[in-house]
C-alpha cells in the first residue's frame, strides 16, 4: 500500500498525467468543438461515430479529461505538501546528527571561512552550528508545484466554464447577447487586397455600461478580447442579396437564401434556388455552373424562378441583372460575404488567477536556477551539504584543496 501512495504522489506519475492531459487536449485542437451533431456527420463520415462514443467532439469537459485533470491537481497537492514539509525540517536541528563528511581542524577552518567568506548566516544550538544563505531559494520547489498546480487547475475551469455561442452577422449589422453586449460587424473580407486568403472581420464590441473595444481585426487564431468575452474568427459565407423597387421608387433589400420566395401578393414573383460561385463557358456558350469554391466568389450566378402570372421559368441573373413582375422590379445585388464568429464568454477573474498562477510557476523556476540556497550543517567531527547541491560540494572541495596549496606553497 505504501508503495501504491508513493506512486500516486511521485513525479512520475504526475508526467504520466499530464503527458495524457496534453495528448487528449491536442485531439481538443484538431477536432472542433461544441458543434452540432451534423456537423461532425458531414466533415466526418468515417469518425463521427468514435467521435461522439469517446466525446471527443466535448473534450474539455468530459469525464475522462476531468478525471485526469482532478488526478494531476491530487499529485501536485500532495508534492507541494511534501516539499514545504522537507524544506521546513532540512532547516532545523535535528537530536542526532552524523556528518556525510569527516574533517580536521584545519579543513574545519578552511571550510568555515569559505561559508562566512559567500556571507551565510551563522546560527548555533550548542553543539551544532548551521550555515545558511539564499534561504528563500528553498521555496523554488514549493512555489514551482503550486504554479503547476493552479495553472492547471484554472487552466481546467477555462476550459470548461466559458459558455460559447456561434453567431453569423453580416456587415453592419449587429449581434446583441443575453446580457446586453453588443457585437457590431463593421466589414469581413475573405481575401486581402494583394488576393491572399485572410478571413478578417472588422468588429467593435461594446458592453452594458457603454465602455467600447472600438473597431478591432479578429482572423484566424486572433482573436479580440473585451470584458468576460473573447471573439474569434470561425466561419465564413456568402449569401445572395435582392433589391425589390416598386413604382413609387421604394426599395427595400432583402438577403435571400434557397426556396425564398419575394411576392407582394403570394402568388407572383422570385422564387430563388440558389447562389453560385462561377460558371465556365465551352465554345458554343453553353454555361456550367460551378458548385463549389473557397474564398471569394469570382463570377456569381443568381438561379431562380420567375413566376409571373400563368408563366414560370428558370432562369439565370448576374450581379446587376433586373427583371420586373407586376408593378415591382427585382435587382440582384452583388452577393455579400459574412462572417461566422465563435463568442466565448468567461468570468474574466479565472485569466486573471491564472496568469497569477504562471507568475508562481515563473518565480519558482526563477528561485530554483538563479536563487541556490546554501544549507551546512556542522559539528566537531565534521559537515554535511543538506539537500542537492552538487556545485556548493564542488566550491568547499575546491576552497580546502586551495587551502591545502596555501600551506604547501608555505
Amino acid at each position: 500500500m505504501k508503495k501504491v501512495y508513493s506512486f500516486l504522489t511521485s513525479m512520475r506519475f504526475g508526467l504520466i498525467l499530464l503527458g495524457l492531459i496534453i495528448a487528449v487536449s491536442v485531439a481538443g485542437s484538431l477536432i472542433p468543438q461544441n458543434n452540432e451533431a451534423m456537423y461532425y456527420v458531414r466533415n466526418y463520415p468515417n469518425l463521427y461515430s468514435l467521435i461522439f462514443s469517446l466525446k471527443l467532439n466535448q473534450v474539455f469537459t468530459s469525464w475522462y479529461f476531468l478525471l485526469l485533470v482532478g488526478l494531476l491537481c491530487l499529485n501536485l497537492a500532495f508534492c507541494t505538501i511534501r516539499r514545504v514539509m522537507n524544506g521546513s525540517s532540512e532547516y532545523t536541528f535535528p537530536a542526532s546528527f552524523k556528518p556525510a563528511n569527516q574533517w580536521n581542524e584545519a579543513e574545519a577552518e578552511a571550510i568555515k571561512g569559505y561559508l562566512r567568506s559567500i556571507h551565510c548566516k551563522e546560527t548555533s544550538n550548542g553543539t551544532l552550528t548551521r550555515y545558511t544563505r539564499n534561504e528563500i531559494g528553498k521555496y523554488g520547489s514549493f512555489l514551482l508545484h503550486l504554479g503547476i498546480l493552479l495553472t492547471t487547475v484554472f487552466w481546467a475551469l477555462g476550459s470548461a466554464v466559458p459558455k460559447i455561442m456561434d453567431k453569423t452577422c453580416m456587415p453592419g449589422e449587429s449581434i446583441t447577447l443575453e446580457d446586453g453586449t453588443s457585437i457590431k460587424v463593421n466589414s469581413f473580407s475573405i481575401e486581402d487586397e494583394t488576393g491572399r486568403l485572410d478571413y478578417a472581420s472588422r468588429i467593435e464590441i461594446t458592453l452594458p455600461d457603454g465602455r467600447s473595444s472600438g473597431e478591432r481585426i479578429v482572423s484566424v487564431n486572433h482573436p479580440v478580447s473585451m470584458g468576460d468575452y473573447k471573439v474569434y474568427q470561425q466561419t465564413y459565407g456568402t449569401q445572395g442579396k435582392i433589391s425589390v423597387t416598386d413604382t413609387d421608387g421604394h426599395t427595400d433589400s432583402f438577403y435571400v437564401d434557397s426556396q425564398d420566395f419575394l411576392s407582394a401578393d403570394g402568388e407572383n414573383g422570385i422564387w430563388f434556388d440558389n447562389l453560385y460561385p462561377g460558371f465556365n463557358q465551352d465554345e458554343t456558350g453553353a454555361l456550367t455552373l460551378i458548385t463549389a469554391t473557397s474564398g471569394h466568389y469570382e463570377n456569381p450566378v443568381y438561379v431562380f424562378v420567375l413566376r409571373d402570372h400563368e408563366r414560370s421559368e428558370q432562369m439565370l441573373a448576374f450581379p446587376g441583372d433586373s427583371v420586373t413582375v407586376d408593378n415591382f422590379t427585382f435587382t440582384f445585388e452583388q452577393p455579400v460575404e459574412f462572417p461566422g464568429l465563435r463568442i466565448k464568454r468567461a468570468p474574466a477573474v479565472i485569466n486573471l488567477f491564472l496568469l497569477l498562477s504562471v507568475i508562481l510557476l515563473t518565480a519558482g523556476l526563477y528561485l530554483i536556477f538563479f536563487v541556490r540556497p546554501v544549507n551546512v550543517l556542522t559539528s566537531e567531527e565534521g559537515y554535511s551539504v543538506i539537500g542537492r547541491n552538487e556545485a556548493l560540494n564542488l566550491e568547499i572541495k575546491h576552497a580546502l584543496a586551495k587551502k591545502k596549496g596555501d600551506v604547501s606553497n608555505a
